[in-house]
């Protein structure tokens, strides 16, 4: 059976990890980024973003803020490694206070949500009524046939959580992207 992992982005504890504003909304007439569903109208480009004042510039290869904003570099080296489900629009990201701008950075949409998690075997903290969207979770069990393969989706269960397929992680790592956190579903709590 395929192992998959949590996709996570932890910068160095030295980092002045620059905070958002806000997540990216979605284009007129969406409800959001994280339905794992593509858009009808996709948004403006370039999508901008600003960062807070109060904040440094060094930027993490992978922000999950609705969208997934991720490197250029990140977003090639997933579709070499055969990702083939993100719609990727061009940003920039400005700082509010300083003299910064990046477009080195793509807002991408992750399409497809898969029921993937064994539940009798992860540890649930609380849950909508029909334990999609936004289920809390301590642990996860991932039975890997209900992913049937796929190398990247959103977690239907919980859809802030990004799963990969063990290649996926091979592919990252061999290509030094050492701020990516690949958890253990058992480790991961969401």
């Amino acid at each position: 059976m395929s192992s998959y992992y949590m996709l996570e982005c932890i910068a160095p504890e030295d980092w002045d990890d620059p905070a958002l504003v806000e997540g990216i909304a979605p284009p007129p007439g969406e409800d959001s980024w994280r339905l794992g569903r593509r858009f009808l109208k996709p948004p403006t480009q370039p999508i901008e973003v600003s960062l807070h004042s109060d904040y440094g510039v060094q930027l993490k290869e992978l922000r999950n803020v609705d969208a997934l904003l991720m490197t250029r570099r990140l977003h090639k080296a997933l579709l070499d490694s055969g990702v083939s489900n993100l719609d990727a629009y061009p940003t920039i990201i400005r700082h509010r206070s300083r003299q910064f701008e990046t477009d080195e950075y793509l807002a991408c949409n992750l399409i497809g949500l898969v029921s993937a998690v064994d539940a009798a075997k992860s540890k649930i903290t609380g849950s909508s009524a029909n334990g999609l969207i936004d289920t809390d979770f301590e642990s996860v069990a991932l039975d890997g046939q209900k992913a049937h393969g796929a190398l990247m989706f959103r977690l239907a269960e919980n859809t802030s959580a990004v799963v990969v397929h063990e290649s996926v992680k091979v592919h990252l790592q061999a290509k030094g992207f050492e701020m990516l956190t690949f958890v253990a579903p058992s480790e991961w709590v969401g």
